[in-house]
Parts: C-alpha cells; sequence; structure tokens
C-alpha cells in the first residue's frame, strides 16, 4: 500500500504517509503539557502514525490564546513539559511537528456568564483590521500597528526556535482557519491599506516574513508544514490566489503544505465546509482542494477532513490528489487505525462517525475531548481491557443490545468472562438504530455494526428475541447483571392532555411509525427534535417545531446544529423558541409565549421532550442477583457518549 511508503519532507524521512492531524485536547493545565496530554500522543503514536502534529501551541498568551485551555510555548518555562511530550512521540516510533499559531482576533470571545473577555485576560485582541470573528461573541479587535506586527513575527520566531530545543522534527505554521496568519493572507479579513494589506502581495508579507525568519533561525534541517485554507468565502481569496498563496510559501522555505478549510466557526451559509466534516457529508470532501494546491507545488501536501476508511485513503494517494492523508477524529476513535490499516484488518477499526460530539462539542463547552466512539479516549493511563484480565471468570448477563450493553459485554468479554447478552427486539441497536435512521446519519450504522461484530469475536453470545423479567434472570443464574434496558419517552408535568388528546413519541416516528399527517406539530426542539423534523419534512410533510427554552437546538454542537437549522428553514420547517405548549386537544395544540397565546390545528402531534429510565428491572432484581449495574439510558437518557463511557468503565471493573 502507498499508504506505508516513507516519504521525505525536508530532511526528514518520515515512515509512512499517515499524520495525525493537529486537534485542540484541552489536556493542557494554563498552558503547560500534562502527563495526560503526553500519554495521549504516546499512544496515537504507538498506533504507527508517521508523524504527529501536535495541537497549537500559542506564540502570544493570553492574547493569542486559540480555546478556552491552550498550550502555550511563548516561554521557556514551558520547555520541560514540551521536551518530555516530544520525547515520548520519539520513543513510540513517531516524527512530530509542533504547530505554532496565534488566534488573532479570534481570540476576542465575550464569557456568556460575565460579559468579559475571557481568553486574551479581558485585553482587546489583535487583528489586521478591526473586524470582528463571524461567530457570536467576539468583539473587534484592535488593529495591528507596524511595530507590533514585528513584535508578532519575532514571538513566531522565537517559539519555533524553542520547539526544536525541546526535540521536535518539525515546525508546523498555522495559516488556515482564519487564525492571525490567515486573516492576514485573506481579504475577508484584512482590509489594510499599508505594506500588510490591500494587494495579493502584501496581504502575504507578513506570513513569508515568519516563514523566512523561521528559516533562518532553524536551520536547513528542520523542516517547516504550513497549514493553509483550500476554499475561502466569498469575498476571500480565490482558488487562483490560493494556488498562489501556496506557491509562494514553497519558495519562501515551506518543505510541505497541509491543506485545511474552514474558520472554527460555522458560517449561515448551506455550502459550507467547516474544518470538521460532520455527519452526512461525503468522505475525503475537500480532497480536490489538495489535489489543485498539489499541481502547483513541487513540495508534499497533505489532504485532511473526513477521511476515514483505509481503502479511500489509499485510493487519494494512488490518484496522486495527495502525498499523505492527515486523520483526525478517526486517530481519536481508534489509534491503531494505521497497525490495523497495515495488517489489512480495517474491519477492526472502531469508526469515527463523524458526529462531532465529543471532540467538537467538548471544546465549544470548554471541556477536554472525549470520543462516542472510543470510550478510553483521555483515559490512555488504564490498562487496555485485553491486559486488565478479571482474577475469576464471571457469568456475566447483559439485558439490552444498545450501544451500552454491547459496550459492556465487549469490555467484560475482552477481560475474560463468560457473558451473554439478551435483547427483546430481533436485532441489535437499540438507540444507535434509532440514531441512524434520519437521512444523512447513516453513519452511525458503521459504529453499531463494528460493535456487534467486535463483541461475536470476544465470544459474547447475543440471544435476541429474549424477553427478561426476574424468574428468567434467576433461572439463568449470572453471577453479574448489567441492565442496558434504555428509556421511555417523559411526558412534561406542565402538560396538560384534554379528551381525545394523542400523541406519538418522536422515537416511534424515527423508528418508522406510520402513518403521519400531512400537518405536524413536534412539542420539543432539541436534536430529537429537529431531527425528527428533517425526516419528515423532507418526505413532504408540514412542520411547526414548539420549544419552551430560548433557542432551539441547545443540545447539539454548532457545526451540527447550523447546518441542520438551516436546511430546515429551506424546507419551509417553522422554528418557535420561547414557545410552551400548554394543552394538546383532538384537534391539535396550545401554545403561548412572552407575547401571546394561540391554538395550531395539525394532524400528528409528536413528543421529543426527553425520556426517563426504564429502570424497573433492577427493583425486581433485589436480592436475585449479586450485583447489578445500570448503564446507557436506563441509568441516564439523552447522551450516548455518555452511555458507552459508562459501559466501558463497567466492563473493566466486572
Amino acid at each position: 500500500m502507498k499508504l506505508f511508503e516513507p516519504i521525505r519532507i525536508g530532511a526528514i524521512e518520515v515512515q509512512n504517509r499517515l499524520v495525525m492531524a493537529p486537534m485542540t485536547t484541552h489536556f493542557g493545565a494554563e498552558g503547560y503539557v500534562s502527563d495526560q496530554m503526553i500519554r495521549f500522543y504516546e499512544r496515537r503514536a504507538r498506533g504507527g502514525v508517521g508523524l504527529i502534529s501536535v495541537e497549537d501551541g500559542i506564540v502570544d498568551c493570553p492574547i493569542g490564546n486559540n480555546t478556552d485551555h491552550p498550550l502555550a510555548i511563548d516561554s521557556d518555562r514551558y520547555l520541560p513539559g514540551l521536551a518530555k511530550l516530544a520525547a515520548g512521540i520519539r520513543n513510540q516510533g513517531a516524527a512530530s511537528i509542533m504547530q505554532i499559531s496565534h488566534a488573532g482576533r479570534r481570540a476576542g470571545q465575550i464569557a456568556s456568564d460575565n460579559g468579559c473577555l475571557k481568553r486574551t485576560g479581558g485585553r482587546l485582541p489583535v487583528a489586521p483590521s478591526a473586524l470582528a470573528h463571524p461567530s457570536p461573541g467576539h468583539v473587534v479587535p484592535k488593529p495591528l500597528a507596524a511595530d507590533e506586527i514585528q513584535n508578532i513575527i519575532t514571538r513566531f520566531e522565537q517559539s519555533a526556535e524553542r520547539a526544536v530545543r525541546a526535540g521536535f522534527d518539525m515546525i508546523g505554521l498555522h495559516c488556515a482557519h482564519m487564525y492571525l496568519c490567515g486573516q492576514f493572507l485573506s481579504p475577508w479579513s484584512n482590509k489594510r491599506t499599508d505594506e500588510y494589506g490591500g494587494s495579493l502581495e502584501n496581504r502575504m508579507r507578513f506570513v513569508l516574513e515568519i516563514v523566512k525568519r523561521i528559516r533562518t533561525t532553524v536551520g536547513a534541517n528542520v523542516p517547516i508544514v504550513c497549514r493553509m485554507n483550500g476554499k475561502e468565502p466569498e469575498g476571500g481569496n480565490t482558488p487562483e490566489e490560493l494556488a498562489a498563496i501556496a506557491v509562494a510559501l514553497e519558495h519562501a522555505g515551506a518543505d510541505a503544505l497541509h491543506i485545511s478549510v474552514g474558520f472554527a466557526s460555522v458560517l449561515w451559509d448551506k455550502d459550507f465546509i467547516p474544518a470538521e466534516a460532520t455527519i452526512g457529508m461525503p468522505e475525503g470532501c475537500i480532497v480536490d482542494l489538495a489535489a489543485a494546491i498539489k499541481r502547483a507545488v513541487s513540495i508534499p501536501v497533505i489532504a485532511v477532513n473526513k477521511i476515514r476508511h483505509v481503502q479511500f485513503a489509499e485510493q487519494v494517494l494512488q490518484e496522486n490528489k495527495a502525498d499523505m492523508i492527515a486523520l483526525g477524529r478517526p486517530l481519536l476513535a481508534d489509534p491503531d487505525w494505521p497497525l490495523k490499516a497495515r495488517q489489512n484488518r480495517a474491519e477492526d477499526i472502531r469508526p469515527c462517525i463523524s458526529c462531532c460530539q465529543g471532540c467538537v462539542g467538548n471544546i465549544e463547552k470548554g471541556r477536554p475531548i472525549t470520543c462516542m466512539s472510543n470510550p478510553q479516549l483521555g483515559r490512555e493511563n488504564e490498562l487496555p481491557m485485553s491486559q486488565a484480565q478479571a482474577a475469576r471468570k464471571k457469568k456475566v448477563l447483559i439485558v439490552g443490545a444498545g450501544p451500552a450493553g454491547l459496550e459492556a459485554a465487549l469490555g467484560a468479554a475482552t477481560r475474560g468472562h463468560n457473558v451473554t447478552i439478551w435483547e427483546r427486539n430481533q436485532a441489535v441497536g437499540g438507540k444507535l438504530q434509532l440514531a441512524a435512521a434520519p437521512p444523512g446519519k447513516e453513519e452511525f450504522t458503521e459504529l453499531l455494526d463494528y460493535l456487534d461484530r467486535a463483541a461475536r469475536k470476544q465470544g459474547v453470545k447475543i440471544a435476541l428475541g429474549k424477553k427478561a423479567d426476574s424468574a428468567a434472570i434467576k433461572r439463568f443464574g449470572p453471577d453479574v447483571v448489567v441492565l442496558a434496558t434504555g428509556s421511555r419517552p417523559v411526558l412534561p408535568a406542565q402538560l396538560k392532555f384534554c379528551q381525545g388528546a394523542s400523541f406519538i413519541p418522536a422515537t416511534e416516528v424515527i423508528g418508522g411509525y406510520k402513518p403521519i399527517g400531512p400537518t405536524v406539530a413536534i412539542i420539543g426542539g432539541g436534536m430529537v427534535g429537529l431531527e425528527t423534523a428533517k425526516m419528515l419534512s423532507s418526505q413532504g410533510h408540514a412542520i411547526t417545531v414548539f420549544e419552551m427554552l430560548d433557542d432551539i437546538g441547545t443540545d447539539m454542537p454548532a457545526i451540527i446544529r447550523i447546518p441542520l437549522l438551516l436546511e430546515l428553514r429551506e424546507k419551509g420547517v417553522k422554528l418557535l423558541p420561547r414557545t410552551p405548549v400548554r394543552e394538546l386537544s383532538a384537534e391539535g395544540i396550545s401554545w403561548e409565549n412572552e407575547r401571546t397565546r394561540g391554538v395550531l390545528k395539525v394532524d400528528t402531534i409528536i413528543l421529543a421532550t426527553g425520556e426517563k429510565p426504564d429502570d424497573g428491572l433492577q427493583r425486581e432484581l433485589e436480592g436475585v442477583v449479586e450485583r447489578v449495574y445500570l448503564v446507557g439510558d436506563c441509568k441516564r437518557p439523552g447522551n450516548m457518549p455518555a452511555a458507552i463511557a459508562d459501559a466501558y468503565s463497567v466492563g473493566l471493573e466486572i
């Protein structure tokens, strides 16, 4: 496979053509490298990736901070941790890039709780021009003066030299995603009229001076990898200008180019492609952008963004669209992706399903990353299941073959227990089947198929159509029971049901319930309600969504939420936040908000107002089984990443 051929970047040969893309982790502590961060990167290096690009090192803290908990590289006090990180990656067999960056105007986000600038220490952010970042809650930055520009160029130079002293093999320069370097490059954000703005030559000056200064400082033997956008919105650089930027970077001393896209905020534009392409978007959706840049330069070009499958990655290289493949979220889901690909074990790779819930969603909230598919992410200090063998082999019964039940079964069986699953339905999957039902969500089936296949490979016995009760469980005689029995719809206490009123739970609609009338009211504007609206509007139904909260879809990452809201509005779905429904009748619903009240006559009413645990079997098993665990929705409904993580923990504990 071409994926595993060596490649030279500048003076360094990389063992294969797989790159770990830089991703914010929030594993650091006040700018310092943490032990958790080191273990995270070591684990990916051990999985066989040839080159690891570490998340952004900020060259000027706090005014250049790109996130709530960034990694810093603007002082020698960070060197000991950075050196441990570089050594950890090297000792596991991978080469390393330290990507250096400055957020520019993106640092100027206001905290929602107190209205203060939360990332810059209260200072105004800086940028080429007095234009706020387009994401909500950002302030207008202070335009940089000429002497300030020179000071920042020096900080990039010093940070690069510091990275070399720490032991990193290459320097990465982040010129994409509308960070400060990208802000200077793009007419979308650079409105200057001096030597650093206006013409393309002037807009490139800031970045090219940084590259040249770094090259002079670190010498010819340290490769420089520049990350740049391959596409910009209307008003930004044209494809021809982006190709010219790539050529200029090569001439200035760059040894490779990493072609990305996006601005770390999601534009209200249906054609916008984010830096992390989401579920439903096609695989390799920006590979052609990398191919266009590759035609313009002679140095290696790295393709990225939702390249998930081994065969697809190999095809990109075979078709000469790129020289290397960057894997981001797929290495969160399975750090052994490269190793399994080399061993022709693609079916054993835990799939990234591009849900963005644990990675992008957590970063949005200021939390450390997690992964729905991989509950061990961030817990790399724990022994793998295969090494954490149980002291005594137990007979384990799992009730329910949803995602939590399958994960618990897989973990327990891997540790050596005798595991059986009883599933009352005729197929495994539970909420994963429902999650995969709406249009564009089919990738969820990949996670379901993986868990089912992996559990069976570990010897888990799955009995379908098997209903569990206390008598049957007592006859089976397990040492341990894990209940993964799911949840039931919640009926809001304030909702009045008049005679003749009827409704359908959203989960039944997603599962294929028919018939649904031409006009539909959906009560609940969270993810489940909106996904239901998307599915039914695609079938031609007229939909109105009622949500009592101030906004719609607040339980979704913005990167998923905004494109979905755009699609719903395009389909004519009426979205009514701050509009609680008070009464259901045979004719329709009564609602009110702070300004008015009304009645809407509809054919079908759908409830998407949450669920409560279906945990009745736990009470029946008191005194019957020595140990009973609850996992998934029967413990805490509505959070699939947490459900799978809890199930993983139970598998370790049994």
